[in-house]
């Protein structure tokens, strides 16, 4: 990362018999090029920027106890189905918040990563085909995937491997305009784990306009699915495994 803009701001904290200010420093990033953090901090963006790349992310997380505020601006991708506008790997307890991904291959991409969280995020996609997704968690756990909306990607959500567990996705919403859009919300096996994920929370969502709404693999255990609005062209769900629990959602199907 390069000639970073550094600015601090005051947090008030009310403590047992004073108000004590805190100094927090927020790492301003610059306006272009391939941006990698490693280093424990908040960062806030303050231009938008594209990635050239196309196997690239428009900014990419390796470190912990890392805030990425994308302060409203967009991340636009090369257009041509590649890239990814935020990628996180290898890293715990980081945020992903407050910004717009669009024209890549895929908006928010988690790997191998704990205690995520990504909110308020709008990811716009390209009416692809898969994996064009909107949010991919590989080998994730214990993260939160909360109040985003996901607009026209060929999957939704895509959780992936059985290292992904414990995770909630609640409260987003995911649309598309495409009659041939696969999967609003899937979970499957890696490419190189067998076993799917397990455990997780499916809570609040509405899924509009995929074929299907929600899918499970048969390895894919142990997850609730509560409270979601599926409005589907072909089916609701798919849920080989009996250990998953559906309660309190509700299916209505769209006509093609």
């Amino acid at each position: 990362m390069r000639n970073n803009f550094v600015s601090t701001l005051a947090v008030l904290s009310l403590g047992a018999a004073s108000l004590m200010a805190q100094q927090q420093t927020v790492r301003l990033i610059p306006l272009s090029g391939v941006t990698i953090l490693s280093e424990p901090g908040t960062y806030m963006l303050t231009y938008g920027l594209t990635v050239s790349s196309s196997n690239g992310a428009g900014i990419q997380i390796s470190g912990n106890n890392i805030v990425l505020d994308l302060n409203g601006q967009t991340i636009t991708g090369a257009g041509n189905g590649t890239g990814a506008g935020v990628r996180v790997i290898g890293a715990r307890n980081v945020v992903v918040k407050n910004g717009i991904v669009e024209g890549a291959l895929m908006g928010v991409v988690t790997m191998m990563s704990s205690n995520v969280r990504v909110e308020n995020m709008m990811i716009r996609g390209m009416a692809g085909a898969p994996p064009e997704a909107g949010i991919m968690m590989v080998q994730t756990w214990n993260s939160v995937i909360v109040n985003n909306q996901i607009a026209n990607t060929a999957l939704g959500i895509f959780v992936r491997g059985g290292n992904s567990f414990g995770n909630r996705i609640e409260n987003n919403t995911l649309t598309t305009s495409s009659l041939s859009a696969p999967l609003g919300i899937c979970y499957n096996p890696s490419d190189t784990d067998p076993a799917g994920p397990k455990g997780d929370l499916i809570r609040g969502n509405l899924i509009r306009g995929y074929r299907q709404a929600i899918a499970f693999s048969s390895s894919s255990d142990f997850s609730v699915v509560e409270g979601n609005t599926f409005i589907f062209r072909t089916s609701a769900s798919s849920n080989p495994s009996e250990t998953n629990v559906f309660k309190n959602n509700t299916d209505v199907r769209i006509a093609n």
